[in-house]
């Protein structure tokens, strides 16, 4: 798969398929994460692969999805992730650069691979961060930042390409169509390039 088509292709899934990721797929991920940009080169994250199914369960307790659609777009049982990368940062990198930088480099580098071998994603941050540091035996000098959630996708969410000039949060909200299927809208290129200079619209 080329990259520009994984882009394309790419959503956040909220329905898995139950087929197990292999180990050396998700060590993959990760070595992809690990390669992608860092602020000062700091590179200061971490990750916790959890691939187990009653800690895959656990971490899915610790988990808030699809706020805009709740409660239809939590996964149901026989629908949930089969595997995490749970993200950890040392927290004396977050000043005077931070590292949310870092975060969404390696976890776009991560979810693309995922897309080549096709698996699909779903970055959540609405997180119980005390339950899910207990679960994963958290030790001093880390903290969680974000889950990313993965398997097999069971569904296909759509894309809308919102017409030039409509924006706002209400434009923006993705929505369960009547078939179930998630919708999801992106702002008209027209409305976000601009050329030599900024241009009020």
């Amino acid at each position: 798969m080329k990259v520009s088509e994984a882009i394309g292709k790419r959503r956040s899934v909220r329905a898995f398929g139950q087929g197990p990721i292999s180990r050396e797929t998700l060590t993959e991920l990760v070595a992809a994460a690990r390669l992608a940009p860092s602020a000062a080169n700091l590179q200061p994250l971490e990750y916790v692969v959890v691939s187990q199914p009653e800690r895959c369960q656990q971490v899915f307790d610790c988990l808030k999805w699809a706020a805009y659609t709740h409660p239809v777009g939590t996964p149901g049982p026989g629908q949930r992730p089969t595997a995490y990368l749970i993200v950890l940062a040392r927290p004396e990198y977050k000043a005077p650069v931070g590292w949310a930088y870092d975060v969404g480099a390696a976890l776009m580098a991560a979810i693309l691979l995922a897309m080549e071998k096709g698996l699909a994603s779903c970055w959540l941050k609405s997180i119980n961060l005390p339950r899910l540091a207990k679960i994963i035996n958290l030790p001093e000098g880390l903290e969680i930042d974000s889950v990313l959630a993965l398997g097999t996708a069971a569904e296909e969410p759509g894309l809308v390409d919102l017409p030039p000039g409509q924006s706002g949060r209400e434009a923006i909200r993705y929505w369960r169509d009547q078939d179930g299927r998630q919708q999801v809208p992106k702002r008209a290129l027209a409305d976000l390039l601009h050329w030599e200079v900024c241009v009020e619209r």
